[in-house]
């Protein structure tokens, strides 16, 4: 029997750029069906693609989250927060 975060979760690749050596590789990342969502329409807004988003949180010297999912997911967050607090102030 699966549970319902097991059926919530989809796998997809993306690929990620070495900043040093330059080199693309793929990895997959774990993210909620919401949060692909997300990330889809945020990177339509930017007019940038789900690789060059996922590359830039990757490479920002200010995330501190322990895995490159967890900056990737706390990076959505950010963009919905960063668009709510102007309105909360």
């Amino acid at each position: 029997m699966q549970t319902q975060s097991s059926q919530t979760l989809v796998n997809r690749n993306i690929s990620i750029t070495d900043p040093v050596s330059g080199r693309c590789h793929r990895t997959s990342i774990r993210l909620e069906r919401i949060e692909w969502t997300a990330l889809q329409q945020i990177c339509e807004k930017k007019d940038i693609s789900v690789n060059d988003f996922c590359c830039h949180v990757d490479r920002d010297e200010k995330r501190r989250e322990h895995s490159r999912t967890s900056r990737i997911r706390s990076a959505i967050l950010h963009h919905y927060l960063d668009e709510v607090a102007p309105l909360n102030s």
